[in-house]
Parts: C-alpha cells; structure tokens; sequence
C-alpha cells in the first residue's frame, strides 16, 4: 500500500520560526525527544486507564500532549518492528520477517533524513539491528546493543510447530523480583546514563546550534519479568488486574496452537498468585522506564532545552501478560499488536488530546519528515500524524496494516484494522474478523456472519491487495534456509559479526551473554 507523504511542517508547530534554508536562528526546528521502550502494552499504563500503573511521568507527558489509543506496531516481533518504524514500510516489503533479519544499509530511514534537515542525531540503548550497518543514520551511536547482531534469533518453518525455550512462558516467569541487579537493568542504566551525559554535552557545544533528534530505548519491561525491591514496593497493598478469562482461544482459530506450543503455554501451570506476581513485577519495570523518564526531561528542562521540544513515546510492541491465556508477543490480538503512543509539545501542540482513530508505528516517519519540514523522495507506506496533532483533522479513514512472519507462526499472518473492525488472515486458514466496537477484548471471531459480509468482503479485498500469502511464505522459507546455511559455517572469522562497539564502551558490554544464550 503506497501512500503519500506530507512534505512541508506544520506552521503552527513553527509558529513563525525559519525553515533549515534560513539558518540563521538557533535551533530553528524543534528538538526532538523519541523514547521507545520494549514490549510495553498500553493496557497497563496509567494513560490508557490501569488504574493500578504508578507512572506520573507518562501521566503528565500525556496531559501536556496527545495520546493515540489504538496506536499499532507493524509486526508484533522486535526486529521487524522496528525496520517498519525507522523505514516507514511495512516489514515484509524489506525482507523484514523476524529477529534475525537484516535491514539493509542501503534503505533510507528517517534518520536520514532527519540529517539531510540539519538534526544533530544520536542514539543510546536497544536498537536490535541485524547486519552490517549498526547506525542507520544516526551520526552518533553511544552503546553497544543488548542482542547479537547476526543470525542467531532465526526461526525454520520446516519444523512445524515447535516449542522455543528461550521465548517459552517459564522463560518470562523464571525469575520474578525481587532482584538485587539484573542485566536488563544494568543495560537500561547504562542507557539512561549516556542519554544524560549526551544531553549535557550538547548544552555546552556549539553543536547545539543544530537542533538535536536523541533515540532513547530502554530493553525494560521485557521478559523475564523481575525489578528491584524499590520499585516493587510502589504496588504493595494495589489490586493488580488478572486476565478476564475468555475460554478457550482455538475456538477463534485453530493456528493460536502454534504459539501455545511455541511459548509452552500448557507445560508450565500458572496459579493465579503467580499471575498476578508476574503483572506485579511488570508493572515494576514500567515504572522504572516512567522514573528515568521523569529525570530525562528534568535533566532537559535544567538545561533549558525544552522551549523548542517534542517528545514522544511508545513501545515496539505489546505483551499479552496472560491476557486469553497467552504470553509474550508475536500474536496480532490487542495486547500484543498494540502499542503506545505519547506526543508531547507544550504550547504548540494540543494538551490533553486524544485521538481514537487507528494509526500505525510506521506514520512516524512522515510524521518526522513534516516535523523537520524535509522532503521526502523515497516511498513510504504511512501517513503523517501532524494532521491529528493539530487538530487539522479530527480522525482519518485510513486503515492499519499489521503483519507477522517470524517465530511461533508457520504460515503469513496479517491484519487490517479500521476504526470498528479488525481482520486477520492466515495462509491458507479461515480468517478472523473481530467487531472491536461490541467486543473490544476480541472473544468472538464474527467471519463468516451474514450481518458482516459485507465489512468481510471489503477487509479480505484490503488485506489481498498487495498480499500473495503462497509467494510470501516460499520467500520466507527460502530466506530462512540462506541464512540458516551462513549460520552453519564453522570457523574463525567466518561468521559475521556485526556487534556494534563505540569507541568507547566502558566496563559494561552485555552481548557475550545474550549471544551464547541465543544459539
């Protein structure tokens, strides 16, 4: 699906200011605050109405901005997620099926042409880049990354449905807090740190006569599921929600077996009690994501740098959190493909906003393209968010596209969603049509009705029109069977190793466990 991309800012974000060409003024473009963190489900948030989230940070950004509440991922995976959210295409186009996918060097990002519009770009924590090229555009990036960057994570679809250990539900609940330290934490610490000194850094130089776009992306709230004593100890005495229980999820289709068997739904048996640990530990992690949040724009509005900001947040993906009985991602169902999404500019921008409408990770690329006033020249498939930011239009019709093609699947998965419906299609499976508006906690699969065939019939059309699901899997398991062969090779200097190292690392370097894990 091609769509057009806005090429000239919004001049009431501009107010007035000069564009790049008139250069003259300080920061004549607004810096840019974009922190992204991992596997976060807006269900749990205080934004989107957990009254059990403690996250005043998120709460306040949220009452300074505008909050997308159906915000979706382009493929509930990390990888191909975000090739769909730097590239602005929808994964598959890129060859972007699953956590061992390369993202070509040679794909423009909106990194790139943050650059071309005069951004000083830079870039601390998790990006999950699989390849060769570990920056993107970014004209600083100032840590290593948490996950290998080669072909370890790469799934075989010639195996059928198969159980994955390190993905499975004992995996996730394992270790649940409190801990003293853990590897997640000291990566995301090592993030925050570096994101700070960064900001410090640029208050002082001369760079700062170049607006600045810093990438913030925290591994939390990503499994397994444990946080320290302190941030534990903000949910004691507080109702933790459990999961409503919906049945059996076979009886919406027969191919949520895969991912029971992929995850190990029916080898660990989880008590309620431990359940709500698990929320409870979660939750933790959010709220350490929401504390160093809170520092961050401390640290900016100490610096004086927040006359001139955007900041935005959102997550990669969801998590199911026992949500139908299910755990982890992967799954096209709500709490796994949805996802949040917080834009924030006080005084320019609309406070306390909400927008209804269905929007997609991949809009933030036009979106960045507007805010820099730069014009685009390469395709995109999303549509600019300023319009509803501000307030120039109200809702759009658009439809989001979501897609899956990775582990715990074996066929092509892919979803329309529309401002009441959503529909998901799998190869060669009967599809899945949900009437969000009556049964917003998808417990119905309505395909098939006679009082829906003609949303039906319109939804197959749009999920069909640039979807050959028979050529996608072959190219698929050929893509698969290549690097699985690379991978195979033995022998020193063989292998790629596309580990990304700064100049200057410090003592921290978390890859060599990730990578052993991982094969």
């Amino acid at each position: 699906m091609k769509t057009p991309v806005q090429g000239a800012l919004a001049a009431s974000l501009m107010q007035g200011q000069a564009t790049p060409a008139q250069a003259g003024t300080k920061n004549p473009l607004p810096n840019i605050l974009f922190i992204i963190a991992d596997q976060v489900t807006p269900f749990m948030l205080g934004p989107y109405g957990q009254k059990a989230a403690h996250t005043p940070n998120l709460d306040r950004l949220a009452s300074t901005g505008t909050v997308f509440e159906a915000a979706y991922c382009a493929s509930p995976l990390c990888v191909p997620s975000r090739i769909g959210l730097l590239s602005g295409r929808l994964p598959h186009k890129l060859h972007g099926y699953d956590n061992a996918s390369e993202f070509g060097a040679h794909v423009p990002t909106f990194i790139h042409y943050l650059n071309r519009a005069g951004y000083r770009t830079a870039g601390t924590g998790k990006c999950h880049f699989i390849g060769p090229d570990q920056k993107h555009g970014f004209a600083e990036r100032l840590d290593p990354d948490i996950y290998p960057a080669n072909f370890s994570m790469l799934p075989d679809w010639r195996l059928g449905a198969v159980f994955n250990q390190g993905t499975s539900v004992g995996e996730q609940l394992h270790m649940l807090g409190p801990s003293k330290w853990t590897q997640q934490l000291g990566y995301d610490q090592m993030t925050f740190d570096r994101a700070m000194s960064w900001l410090g850094n640029y208050a002082i130089r001369p760079q700062a006569q170049k607006p600045f776009f810093l990438y913030v992306s925290f591994t939390q709230p990503h499994d397994p599921f444990t946080t320290t004593q302190e941030f534990l100890d903000l949910y004691k005495n507080v109702d933790i929600p459990l999961p409503q229980d919906y049945g059996d999820i076979l009886k919406l289709s027969p191919t949520y077996e895969w991912f029971e068997i992929h995850h190990g739904i029916n080898r660990v048996k989880l008590t309620p009690e431990r359940i709500e640990e698990a929320r409870r530990n979660y939750l933790g992690m959010v709220s350490w994501v929401d504390d160093r949040i809170g520092k961050l724009l401390a640290e900016i509005r100490r610096l004086e740098l927040d006359k001139n900001l955007v900041v935005i947040f959102t997550s990669d993906h969801g998590e199911m959190l026992g949500e139908h009985h299910q755990w982890s991602k992967r799954l096209l169902l709500e709490w796994s493909a949805r996802v949040p999404l917080i834009v924030s500019a006080p005084g320019v921008l609309p406070e306390g906003k909400r927008v209804g409408s269905p929007v997609s990770l991949i809009d933030l690329f036009p979106t960045f393209a507007d805010l820099a006033g730069v014009k685009v020249d390469t395709e995109a498939d999303g549509f600019s968010l300023l319009p509803l930011l501000t307030s120039r239009e109200s809702s759009r019709q658009e439809p989001v596209i979501a897609e899956y093609l990775g582990e715990g699947t074996i066929e092509p998965m892919r979803m329309i969603r529309t401002a009441q419906f959503k529909y998901i299609t799998v190869n060669g499976w009967p599809p899945q049509l949900y009437d969000l508006k009556k049964d917003p906690n998808e417990t119905v699969n309505a395909a098939g009705r006679s009082e829906y065939s003609h949303e039906e019939a319109h939804l197959q059309a749009l999920a069909e029109a640039d979807w050959d699901g028979p050529a996608l899997k072959k190219a698929v398991m050929q893509s698969q069977q290549d690097r699985l062969m690379i991978r195979s090779v033995k022998g020193d200097g063989i292998l790629p190793n596309w580990n990304y190292e700064p100049v200057e690392t410090g003592p921290f370097n978390p890859l060599s466990d990730f990578a052993e894990k991982s094969r």
